[in-house]
Formats: C-alpha cells, sequence, structure tokens
C-alpha cells in the first residue's frame, strides 16, 4: 500500500513540475513562445548594449533594463520583424555593476530574461 502511495506522489509532483516549467516558458500553443533571445552582449568599450532576438513573425514586446536591485535603468517599445532583430541601449553612463535585460510580451504570456555584468 505504501508502494502505491509513493507512485501517486510522484506522479503528482512530476506532473505539477512540468506544468509550472510549461506555465514558466510561456507555453500556451501561442507562437510567442517561439521568440528567442539570441544574445545580449556589451560591445569592447562597454557602451552599448547589443541584443539579437529571432521572431517567427511580426509582433511587438517590451524591453526592460534593470539594476540588480530592480530598478528601472531603461525601457522601451521594440517592433520585431520577422527573422532576426537587433536593437541596443546605450550604457555608456551606467555605473560598473549587474544588470538584468527583461523581454516580455505586453499580453504577459512570454518573457526572456539575460544577467548583464557591467565591469
Amino acid at each position: 500500500m505504501r508502494k502505491v502511495y509513493t507512485s501517486i506522489l510522484v506522479i503528482f509532483f512530476t506532473t505539477f513540475l512540468n506544468f509550472s516549467l510549461f506555465a514558466q516558458e510561456g507555453g500556451g500553443g501561442d507562437n510567442a513562445s517561439k521568440i528567442r533571445l539570441l544574445s545580449a552582449k556589451l560591445d569592447s568599450n562597454k557602451t552599448i548594449l547589443a541584443i539579437r532576438v529571432d521572431a517567427p513573425y511580426k509582433d511587438s514586446v517590451e524591453a526592460i533594463l534593470t539594476h540588480s536591485i530592480g530598478w528601472v535603468v531603461e525601457k522601451k517599445k521594440v517592433v520585431l520583424a520577422t527573422g532576426p532583430n537587433y536593437f541596443s541601449f546605450n550604457t555608456a553612463q551606467l555605473a560598473e555593476g549587474t544588470y538584468r535585460l527583461i523581454l516580455r510580451k505586453y499580453d504577459g504570456n512570454w518573457s526572456a530574461t539575460q544577467t548583464i555584468k557591467k565591469d
């Protein structure tokens, strides 16, 4: 009887974990989950943060650059064309530290983040 309860608990937790991961990735059948953050890198002078995103169709996302403690440094709307897209943030005036780039759809069903370190 104990093995039956253990098996049920394993199935329950596995299902819960899979559902949680699916929800975090924005899965729900929407093509938004196919938007991919390909790269976000500072140039050699640390003055430009260059971002590359791949989109399966034309869409728009919100790009937010925050300091490590959550303060919004800059926010912009980015219109994505089908295929690879490039945009940037000017980081020349930013102090050294750790920043986070957040890309998200306005309807809230997709987001991607990447940590950026400025030395």
